[in-house]
This record gives C-alpha cells, sequence and structure tokens, in this order.
C-alpha cells in the first residue's frame, strides 16, 4: 500500500480533539506521519504536549516543531497555557525545534510533490511558509484541512483566530479539502465510548487518558471529532462527500470577519468549476466514529 505523506499542523492542548486527531492518524495504515508543527499561542507548550503524546504512543521517530504563535494581525496571549499542559508532567519534554516553517519548507521542497499538508488549527504557520517560500503553491500534493463552515453563516474558530492567514492559504491554488463545521459537529463521541478511550486505548492513544482527564476539568460536553475527520479525509473517499465551490474568507467585515464565504453555494454558481477547493458538506457520521473507535481503541 503506497502511504500518504502528511506533516500535521496542530494546536494541540485546549479543545480535545486534535490529540485525537493524532491517535488516529498514527494508527491509519494509509498514512505516514512525517512531522508535528504546532501553532497558536503557547507553541512551545503544544509542542512538548506533542512530543510527551508521541512518546507515550513509540513514535519518538516523528520530528515535533513549534511554529508561529502569533497570528498575523489578531493580537493573542503567547504565553497562555493551553488546559491540557501539566507542567509537572509535560514541562520537561525536550526534543522538539522551533523552526516550524523551515521543516515545512525543506521538507516539501525536497519531497517530489507527494507531501499532504494537515492543518487542525489556524492557518498561520501555513501561509507564512507560503509567503516565504512561494514555490510550495507547486510542490505541495494538497492540503486537508479542518476549518471553517461553508454552508450555514458561521465563523469558525480556525479561521477567526487567523483571517489573513486563511485568506493567503485558500487564495495560493494548492488543492485544498476543508472539513468544516457543517459535518463534524455531527460527530460526537458517547460516554460510551469515551469509556472506551480510557479503558482499551492502543498504544497511540496511551497518553489520551491523561489528556482527556485534564480536558474535563474545563469542558461539560463530549468530545466533538472535529479534527479527526479531516485526518480521515485524507484517505477516505466514502465517509464524507465534498462538493468543488468558490470560498472567500472575509477580513474586512464588522460582524463577519473570519467567516468562509461559499460564492457557489450562498450567492450564485461562481467559478466552481475552476476552484481548487472542495468542501464537506455531508458525512456518514456512524460509519466514522466506527472506524475511528475500532483503530483507537482494541
Amino acid at each position: 500500500m503506497d502511504r500518504t505523506k502528511i506533516i500535521i499542523d496542530t494546536d494541540i492542548g485546549d479543545d480535545i480533539d486534535d490529540a485525537l486527531a493524532i491517535a488516529f492518524a498514527l494508527e491509519s495504515p494509509e498514512l505516514d506521519v512525517i512531522g508535528i508543527t504546532t501553532v497558536f499561542k503557547n507553541v512551545t507548550a503544544r509542542a512538548k504536549l506533542a512530543v510527551n503524546m508521541l512518546e507515550m504512543a513509540g513514535r519518538s521517530d516523528i520530528p515535533v516543531y513549534a511554529g508561529i504563535g502569533k497570528p498575523i494581525l489578531n493580537q493573542v496571549d503567547l504565553n497562555e497555557i493551553p488546559n491540557q499542559f501539566s507542567e509537572e508532567k509535560d514541562g520537561h519534554a525536550e526534543g522538539y525545534g522551533t523552526d516550524a516553517i523551515d521543516f515545512i519548507i525543506n521538507t516539501v521542497m525536497k519531497s517530489d510533490g507527494d507531501i499532504t499538508l494537515v492543518p487542525i488549527g489556524p492557518l498561520t504557520n501555513i501561509a507564512v511558509a507560503i509567503l516565504k517560500e512561494p514555490e510550495l503553491r507547486n510542490k505541495v500534493k494538497e492540503i486537508v484541512m479542518m476549518g471553517g463552515c461553508f454552508y450555514s453563516h458561521l465563523s469558525e474558530w480556525n479561521i477567526r483566530c487567523d483571517p489573513e492567514a486563511a485568506r493567503i492559504v485558500f487564495e495560493s491554488g494548492i488543492p485544498i479539502k476543508a472539513v468544516g463545521l457543517d459535518v463534524t459537529v455531527q460527530c460526537v463521541l458517547t460516554k460510551e465510548e469515551v469509556d472506551r478511550l480510557f479503558t482499551k486505548p492502543k498504544r497511540s492513544a496511551a497518553y489520551i487518558r491523561e489528556l482527556v482527564g485534564r480536558w474535563q476539568q474545563v469542558t461539560d460536553h463530549y468530545p466533538m471529532m472535529h479534527d479527526p475527520l479531516a485526518i480521515c479525509a485524507v484517505f477516505d473517499n466514502e465517509i464524507l462527500e465534498f462538493q468543488r465551490d468558490e470560498i472567500v474568507v472575509e477580513t474586512q467585515g464588522e460582524f463577519t470577519r473570519g467567516a468562509t464565504y461559499n460564492k457557489t453555494a450562498l450567492y450564485w454558481r461562481g467559478n466552481a468549476e475552476q476552484s481548487v477547493i472542495q468542501a464537506a458538506k455531508n458525512v456518514d457520521s456512524e460509519a466514522f466514529i466506527k472506524l475511528y473507535m475500532d483503530r483507537v481503541c482494541f
């Protein structure tokens, strides 16, 4: 089987879905995770979380690089500690780099054009890499991302955190599969499935129990599988239905800043035929949750 090489770009440490996505990627034989980069706010704490998760999974061979914490225009607290980070248990983590942008550029440019970028957080790292090395537009195989909301009126978190970066990525010309809230909110773990994650995780998900426990201290709902669904979209052509659409990112609106405006679905047909962007429109949530649990748990 030809395995798709992927770099996961993540804001691990806030919502639990980033960690769930990484575990899923490690247990997917279709994928070869060749690196993990961190983005948004305290990227060092996020990198330490990723290092510890990979170590617990027996995958310390996968390099981790801290990226850019500050969005292009938005102001954020770069020292804010992610809710899943524990100084006592994660603070000692070493073995990560601090040059995520150079890692992305060098890895992709030395490749045979067979690397897929999988951003599951704000798009700052990807946008800055494109600006620094415009030739990435011709070398990245595809971007498969979690972000946006394409068939209803909502400004989704990952896009809203850095709308300027999102606009750069969406206008880059790189083929994009975007998995937005339209489908991800349909994929929610039940109490029984969370209990199974606690009691029967494979080694790839060994750290999930710890992270879910920390996350549950600050939340009152069960995990929505936003980011794992984007991992699924890299290799599965059945669970998700995509539609080619002309998408623009709103950066100026007083109330709509960060919205992913779908000119095809919401206004007129636009230039969907010429678009390189495919947005997820439907999902078989039952099939996806079964696939996820079968892969990540015994």
